[in-house]
């Protein structure tokens, strides 16, 4: 698919395709059945990438007031929904990725990789306002990444970056440090030296560096990510 063709489907309006499968669904299956809220969950988050937040708003609540909320379906909307608001709305993705967890908590395995990215990215949504929170949620999603999904996985990485995040806000430079740096290593594995993850991980090592004075290596830290970022554009 061509780059122009790719973003003429993604501005491509299916409400009414997702809606037609809904009501189909509805009338063969019922309202609380897991396709059905499949369907509404769909329909709800092709609004959202449409940034169509308030029409797509009443079909998540249908999902989440059935009685089978509890459907792992329900938990996928919830944390698809919290990622396209996280920017806009950090309150509401908060709650959102809370309601996920609780949910695959009860659904999924302990070491789900589902479970493991919703503990991720909340504890990301926490660094620097609860961040013993957080560092427990990193911790959790860093050690199921590391048993299922290996060392240098992606989202190893990530889950690197921001447990040491977390613990460079509750002042353990230290350990935030031998992150930072694991999760470059994983980068420069998973994307590639030249990528803008590598970049954005060589950037957050840079910034702990400085704030704790080492300021000659946060910039050449620095000079080799904005590098990587020029040849991006």
């Amino acid at each position: 698919m061509t780059a122009i063709l790719a973003l003429l489907f993604l501005q491509a309006d299916f409400t009414a395709l997702y809606q037609q499968a809904y009501e189909e669904r509805l009338r063969t299956l019922g309202e609380n059945h897991a396709k059905t809220l499949e369907s509404a969950r769909d329909l709800a988050l092709h609004l959202a990438h449409r940034n169509e937040f308030d029409r797509a708003a009443p079909w998540l609540s249908r999902v989440l007031q059935a009685p089978s909320s509890n459907h792992p379906a329900a938990a996928t909307a919830l944390h698809n929904w919290a990622v396209a608001v996280e920017q806009q709305s950090p309150e509401q993705a908060e709650r959102l990725y809370r309601l996920a967890l609780s949910i695959r908590v009860k659904t999924l395995p302990p070491l789900d990789a589902e479970l493991a990215l919703t503990r991720l990215n909340l504890a990301g949504m926490l660094v620097g306002n609860n961040s013993k929170e957080a560092i427990a949620l990193a911790k959790a999603a860093l050690a199921t990444f590391e048993k299922t999904l290996g060392a240098n996985h992606s989202y190893t990485g990530a889950a690197c970056g921001t447990l040491a995040a977390a613990l460079g806000t509750t002042g353990d430079a230290v350990g935030a440090e031998r992150l930072f740096r694991r999760a470059i290593i994983i980068a420069e594995k998973a994307h590639g030296p030249q990528s803008p993850e590598t970049a954005a991980a060589l950037e957050n090592l840079a910034d702990l560096l400085s704030q704790t004075g080492r300021e000659p290596e946060a910039n050449r830290l620095r000079a080799r990510a904005q590098a990587i970022l020029r040849r991006q554009w």
